[in-house]
């Protein structure tokens, strides 16, 4: 029987992003057998799964840096698996990922680290990229830290630099991979607020990738659940957080999924 569940009642307007039937596997080893969700314009929906459950697999093939081997992946109503790197190069002006380390050129400035993206896109003068850096970097509370280099930062602090590259090109979807793995209480609740108030001030579609289950409860408007190679409960939060199904309560309880191996 096919547990899958969607509880929450889904928005009248049409989805921005939508996963449909996808499939992926890694050699023998089955990620996706039929990962099906639709996202809407404006919400922050947070995925959920243990390790080894293909989270961060499922937006890397958003953006083309994985290939989903069979289904459909839709973004802002165009078919992404079908595109090709010039294609998709014109997605991930709107997609922007905060990757999980930050992902920093250690040899650059942090001034420089921004603005790579923007001098990748052809984003303005050089004028325009100096004062959008400095804009960007007002936003993550770290005005003033242009001459820095990755080293001298802490790993909140990179986290912040990543997060600021990544709203610098003004995209529609921010994708954040496990954004606060690794940090102190202190950093994950900076780096909540900032997902809360970026998507505040600009708007953004947050698809937000975690196992830290107050980060999500805090920043999300709906929970998609990783279970059995397939997309297998969306709801709300309160949805989620009341839920019977066995596999679900486990894993808000404390449970770390069904698999050992690590691919996320």
């Amino acid at each position: 029987m096919d547990e899958r569940t969607d509880t929450s009642s889904p928005p009248t307007r049409e989805p921005l992003i939508e996963f449909t039937g996808v499939k992926k596997r890694f050699g023998p080893k089955v990620i996706y057998e039929d990962a099906t969700l639709s996202i809407y314009p404006g919400e922050t929906i947070t995925i959920l799964g243990g390790s080894g459950t293909g989270k961060s697999v499922l937006i890397k093939m958003l953006i083309g840096l994985l290939r989903a081997d069979a289904g459909s992946i839709k973004a802002f109503g165009h078919e992404v698996t079908t595109m090709n790197e010039a294609q998709l190069l014109s997605v991930r002006t709107r997609i922007a990922m905060l990757f999980q380390s930050g992902a920093l050129f250690d040899s650059l400035t942090v001034e420089q680290n921004i603005k790579y993206p923007l001098r990748e896109h052809a984003w303005g003068t050089d004028a325009q990229m100096k004062a959008r850096v400095e804009e960007v970097l007002e936003m993550v509370g770290m005005p003033g830290s242009q001459k820095l280099k990755p080293a001298e930062l802490s790993g909140g602090m990179r986290k912040r630099v990543g997060l600021a590259r990544a709203i610098a090109i003004q995209p529609e979807v921010i994708l954040y991979d496990e954004p606060t793995t690794g940090l102190d209480p202190v950093n994950v609740r900076r780096i909540n607020g900032l997902i809360l108030s970026l998507q505040a001030k600009l708007g953004v579609t947050s698809i937000v990738v975690t196992h830290d289950m107050d980060s999500c409860f805090t920043v999300t408007d709906r929970i998609a659940m990783l279970y059995d190679k397939r997309i297998a409960f969306v709801g709300t939060a309160d949805e989620t957080e009341t839920c019977t199904i066995p596999y679900v309560r486990e894993f808000i309880r404390g449970g770390r999924g069904v698999l050992s191996e690590d691919v996320t």
